[in-house]
């Protein structure tokens, strides 16, 4: 497959016919929702809202906000699908990270072929990939194999390797992987590996890292990009939304999924829309799921939308930045709010520290110091020097009083999946 687009005409959509297309999207879905699932018929009832009363974008924020919790999880299957159980085709899940249980996520045929097929394929053109590229796609999600299939592209597939870390990495050097796909955390595991096993990254055919699942600093990413030879580039979507937003290659933030997905910013306490360049949670819309309609999700997501000008790229679709992390790991330290990502900034610059750390919270609700427990690398003599070292740059860059414990590499163990970075001790 040649070309950067997979559909010219919706990436580079005037402004104007986006909205409009959007607004069009938006009046259907309400529609469905409300006609066809007890979920949004009794939440748009309870708000005092009809369909006919959603006309324009600016008409969106007075629909009732979704939640994971309270409406996804505790609703019956029956009472939030749109469609006959028959119409369902192929099933998901959440994590069940919050809920204790994985969460169904149904999709119908069209749902699947149209939505995640056609999205797999315009996300990793906008990434970078081609149809001559060999992907390795380590977090084993068919969706992903089924983008490279559509698009032409070789891969290998989820048993390749049975799940053994090194021979994935043997693997990758004698198949010629060009893409690794991985969440951030275990990306940082397999170039590691991939030293220890004597192979040097810069002289396999790997150039294009795309990353997902997990916030990650922008140090982590220029030292890798530099010292491997590779572009990393990030990827943005959860469960219940499949296509939420993307990097290009142009890199700067994220293009949204305009046509295909409403992303709004909100103050995660009082619900209030925030303007653009003002952090806060995401909300998103997506504007064609045919089994399971959402609308105003709350996402848990830290991020912001970008003020708005033209890419490079060609791409007209709004940005939103990279997604800091959850609203859930929001620490306040002193007054202030801490994330694990502003924490790993700090840990990417301290020379001498591997890239595993902890952020340990000793009580429930506000913190008086913020307390992170760090490996170093073997080489280090003067553990103590660096450990004051840390503590200076935590104390300087986040303006909070920070102790450190420094662990010899490899006893905060590996991650299986995603990085716990948060650890209660009380």
């Amino acid at each position: 497959m040649e070309g950067k687009y997979w559909n010219p005409e919706i990436e580079t959509m005037p402004l104007d016919k986006l909205r409009k297309l959007q607004e069009e999207r938006l009046k259907l879905l309400v529609a469905h929702a409300y006609e066809k699932t007890g979920l949004y018929r009794r939440k748009f009832d309870q708000a005092g809202i009809k369909p006919q009363d959603i006309n324009t974008l600016d008409d969106l924020k007075k629909l009732p906000l979704t939640t994971y919790l309270e409406d996804f999880c505790n609703t019956p299957i029956p009472e939030k699908l749109a469609v006959p159980m028959e119409e369902v085709k192929v099933f998901y899940t959440t994590s069940g990270t919050l809920s204790g249980f994985t969460q169904p996520i149904m999709w119908t045929r069209k749902d699947f072929d149209e939505i995640i097929g056609q999205g797999e394929i315009r996300l990793r053109l906008a990434l970078g990939m081609r149809a001559d590229d060999v992907v390795q796609a380590l977090a084993g999600d068919y969706c992903c194999f089924k983008g490279c299939e559509l698009m032409g592209a070789g891969f290998l597939t989820v048993m390749a390797g049975r799940g053994n870390l090194d021979y994935q990495i043997r693997l990758a050097k004698v198949t010629g992987v060009t893409v690794l796909q991985y969440l951030p955390s275990l990306m940082l595991r397999y170039f590691e590996r991939a030293k220890e096993l004597g192979i040097d990254i810069r002289e396999t055919k790997l150039r294009l890292v795309a990353i997902f699942g997990e916030s990650f600093a922008e140090s982590y990413r220029r030292r890798l990009e530099s010292e491997y030879g590779v572009a990393i580039r990030t990827m943005y979507s959860c469960a219940e939304v499949p296509f939420i937003a993307h990097e290009c290659l142009e890199g700067k933030g994220m293009h949204i999924f305009g046509d295909w997905c409403i992303v709004e910013v909100i103050d995660p306490d009082t619900g209030e829309i925030l303007g653009p360049g003002e952090e806060g949670e995401i909300v998103a819309t997506p504007l064609v799921n045919e089994a399971m309609p959402l609308i105003r999700y709350r996402v848990g997501d830290v991020a912001s939308i970008l003020p708005y000008e033209p890419c490079p790229c060609g791409r007209t679709h709004p940005k939103i930045s990279l997604v800091k992390g959850r609203v859930a790991h929001i620490i306040k330290v002193d007054g202030k709010k801490i994330m694990p990502i502003d924490v790993e900034e700090v840990v990417a610059n301290t020379l001498g520290l591997a890239d595993d750390y902890q952020i340990i919270v000793t009580k429930p609700g506000e913190q008086q110091r913020l307390n992170v427990k760090a490996e170093y690398k073997p080489e280090i003599k003067d553990v103590n020097a660096l450990k004051n070292q840390f503590e200076a740059a935590l104390s300087q860059n986040l303006a909070v009083e920070s102790e450190a414990e420094l662990v010899p590499l490899g006893t905060l163990g590996r991650p299986l999946f995603k990085a716990q970075r948060i650890i209660a001790t009380y």
